[in-house]
C-alpha cells in the first residue's frame, strides 16, 4: 500500500480550509475532471475550430479559453509537464526534471516513475510509483481536509496517471505494451480490482488487429485545406506516410501492443477504462469532491510520428474531439456537467517537422546526437589524454563522472569549459547553462536562463544543461519530430476551464500549467502554495450574484 513522507505529511497537515472569495463562495463541484491531451498545442484549438463538433465544440463555446498559456520550464518533456498540472510546482522543487534522468549512484538512468519496490498489478509492466515526486498535489491537499473525497487518474501513459494522482492518489491506472493490459501497481493497492481484471479480460486492444486507420471525414480535400499534403517528406520512418495506415504485427505481439498506440484508437480504449474506473470508484456520486484526471496520450504520439500539420494528427484530432463529447455525455449523466468542474490542459507542445519548416522558408534542420557526443570527445582526449569515462551519460545534456574527475585531479571549472567550447563549435548548440548559473539567482537577459532555472533540481539534473539551437531536431531516427525544448513552440498549450461558475470567452493575459491548482484550490476553499510568479485565474470567475453558496 502506498505511504507518504512523514514531512510530507506533516506539510500537508498545515494546510487549512480557508474561504475561497470571502463572503464570496463557489458552489464545490461533486467532480473535478481534468483532461490533458499530450502534446496538443495551442494552436490546434485555433487551427481546426471550423470542424470541432463534439467535446472540443463544448469546451470552446461553454469554457473560458486561455489563449497565452506557457509552461514556464525548460524540460518541456511528458513527465514534467504533468507533474506541474496539478501541483503547480516547478521541477526545481519537486524533483521532476525530466522523463528520465542519470543516477550517479546506481550509474544508470532511472525512469521518471519507476519503483523496485512496488510490484504491476492487472498485468506485466513495470512497477511505478510517485516515489520521485517531492511534495505534494491538489489531490493530496484536497483528502487531508476531505478523507471521503477520492483522487483517480488514467492515462495510456504510467507518468501522466502517476504524477496527476498524486502521492495519496487513490488509485492511477496506464497501458503497458509488454501485454496490452492496463494496470496498476502495489503502491496503491494489494491486489488488482475485480472490474480492471474483467476490463483486461475483454481484450479490447486485440479487436484492433487488422484494423487500418482510415480519415474519420470522406472528404479528403478537406484535410487538404486544413493540414496540407497527405505524405509529407520526413514522417516517421520515411515509408508509411500515406493514408490509411496498417498496425503493425499481430496479438499477443509486443510489437502490435506498441504499434497501436500510434493510431486513435489507444484514446478509446482510455476512454473505456477511464468511465470504468469513475464507476468502481463512485466518482461524483457524493457530496464530497472527486478528482479523475484522464491523459489522452495519442496526440503525442501520433505527433511525433507524422508531425504537428499532418492529415494525421488532424484526424487524430477530430476523433478525439468525439471521444470527448462521449466522456461529457457520460459525466452528465452520471453526475451532472452542472455539477462538474473541467479543466483541459497538454504537459507541452512540439516542434513541427522540419520539412514542413523548410517548405516555409524558416532555417530548420536535423541533426544526429553523435554529433555532439564526437565533438566532445575529441576535445575531452585532446585535452586530458589517457582520462577515460569523464563522461558519465549524454545525449544531449551532459553529466559528469565526478569521481574520474577526483581521481584525476581535474578542475571541474575546467572541464566545464572544455566541453561547453567543444559543444558551441558544432554550431547546432545555442547556450550551455552549469550548475553554478543555475544554482545563481542574478539577473540575466538571457531569457531562457530562467526557464532552465525552473527545470534545475540539483541532485538529479545534468551537469551541463544544453540549449540547441531553435528549429533543430536532434534525434538519431530518420524522421519524425519531438519536443524538450523551451521555445515557444513546445511551452504553449491551451488552458480551458469549464463549469457553472465560469464565465465562458477568451482571456489574453498570460499565464500557464502552475496556475491551474492554485486556481482549482481557491475554488474548492484551499489554501494551496504558489510559485512566485504563479496567479490566480480570477478573471474567469462569474459575477458574485452568479455564485451559489456552499
Amino acid at each position: 500500500m502506498k505511504k507518504i513522507g512523514v514531512a510530507v505529511a506533516l506539510l500537508i497537515g498545515t494546510i487549512v480550509l480557508s474561504s475561497a472569495y470571502g463572503e464570496q463562495s463557489v458552489e464545490k463541484p461533486k467532480l473535478i475532471l481534468v483532461l490533458s491531451i499530450d502534446q496538443m498545442r495551442f494552436d490546434y484549438l485555433t487551427r481546426f475550430n471550423d470542424l470541432y463538433k463534439g467535446g472540443f465544440r463544448t469546451l470552446l463555446d461553454q469554457g473560458a479559453v486561455f489563449s497565452e498559456a506557457y509552461y514556464n520550464h525548460a524540460m518541456t518533456e511528458t513527465g514534467p509537464g504533468h507533474s506541474v498540472i496539478l501541483s503547480g510546482r516547478y521541477p526545481r522543487h519537486s524533483g521532476i526534471v525530466a522523463n528520465a534522468w542519470y543516477d550517479s549512484f546506481l550509474k544508470r538512468t532511472i525512469n521518471v516513475v519507476e519503483d523496485p519496490v512496488h510490484s504491476p498489478l492487472g498485468g506485466k509492466g513495470r512497477g511505478a510509483s510517485p516515489v520521485h515526486f517531492i511534495g505534494f498535489t491538489l489531490g493530496d491537499v484536497l483528502k487531508q481536509q476531505s478523507p471521503e473525497s477520492r483522487v483517480v487518474a488514467v492515462s495510456l501513459k504510467d507518468r501522466s496517471a502517476i504524477l496527476m494522482a498524486g502521492p495519496r492518489g487513490d488509485a492511477a491506472y496506464w497501458y503497458e505494451t509488454s501485454g496490452g493490459n492496463f494496470i496498476t501497481s502495489t503502491y496503491y493497492m494489494s491486489e488488482a480490482p475485480a472490474w480492471l481484471e474483467k476490463w483486461n479480460s475483454q481484450r479490447l486492444p486485440d479487436q484492433y488487429a487488422g484494423k487500418r486507420w482510415e480519415r474519420l471525414l470522406e472528404d479528403e480535400k478537406l484535410y487538404e485545406k486544413y493540414a496540407g499534403p497527405d505524405a509529407i517528406e520526413g514522417e516517421w520512418d520515411r515509408k508509411d506516410i500515406v493514408f490509411p495506415h496498417s498496425i503493425r504485427g499481430a496479438p499477443p505481439e509486443r510489437e502490435f501492443y506498441d504499434d497501436l498506440r500510434r493510431t486513435p484508437f489507444v484514446d478509446e480504449m482510455t476512454l473505456s477504462v477511464s468511465l470504468e474506473a469513475m464507476k468502481a470508484h463512485q466518482l461524483g456520486q457524493d457530496d464530497s469532491t472527486d478528482i479523475l484526471a484522464i491523459g489522452f496520450s495519442a496526440t503525442d504520439v501520433v505527433g511525433h510520428t507524422y508531425g504537428a500539420e499532418s492529415q494525421e494528427v488532424m484526424d487524430q484530432l477530430l476523433r478525439l474531439d468525439l471521444i470527448l463529447e462521449e466522456l461529457f455525455e457520460e459525466v452528465d449523466a452520471r453526475v451532472g456537467l452542472d455539477h462538474t468542474l473541467v479543466v483541459l490542459t497538454s504537459d507541452h507542445g512540439v516542434l513541427p517537422l522540419v520539412e514542413t519548416l523548410q517548405a516555409k522558408g524558416i532555417e530548420a534542420r536535423r541533426a544526429h546526437p553523435q554529433v555532439l557526443e564526437a565533438a566532445v570527445g575529441q576535445a575531452l582526449e585532446k585535452k586530458y589524454p589517457g582520462v577515460e569515462n569523464l563522461i558519465a551519460d549524454s545525449s544531449r545534456d551532459i553529466y559528469l563522472d565526478e569521481k574520474v574527475m577526483q581521481r584525476h585531479h581535474l578542475k571541474r571549472q575546467e572541464v566545464e569549459t572544455t566541453i561547453i567550447d567543444a559543444l558551441l563549435s558544432t554550431g547546432l548548440v545555442e547556450a550551455v547553462y552549469t550548475h553554478s548559473q543555475l544554482l545563481s539567482d542574478k539577473p540575466s537577459n538571457d531569457p531562457y536562463i530562467e526557464l532552465f532555472r525552473n527545470s534545475f533540481f540539483q541532485p538529479r539534473s545534468p551537469h551541463l544543461a544544453v540549449l540547441i539551437k531553435k528549429y533543430l531536431y536532434l534525434d538519431p531516427r530518420p524522421g519524425g519530430t519531438g519536443h524538450g525544448t523551451p521555445y515557444d513552440y513546445d511551452r504553449h498549450v491551451p488552458i480551458i476551464f469549464m463549469g457553472s461558475a465560469i464565465e465562458p470567452g477568451v482571456y489574453s493575459d498570460t499565464c500557464g500549467p502552475q496556475d491551474i491548482a492554485p486556481t482549482l484550490a481557491r475554488l474548492l476553499g484551499l489554501d494551496f502554495p504558489r510559485e512566485k510568479d504563479s496567479r490566480l485565474l480570477l478573471e474567469m470567475i462569474q459575477s458574485a450574484s452568479d455564485i451559489m453558496d456552499r
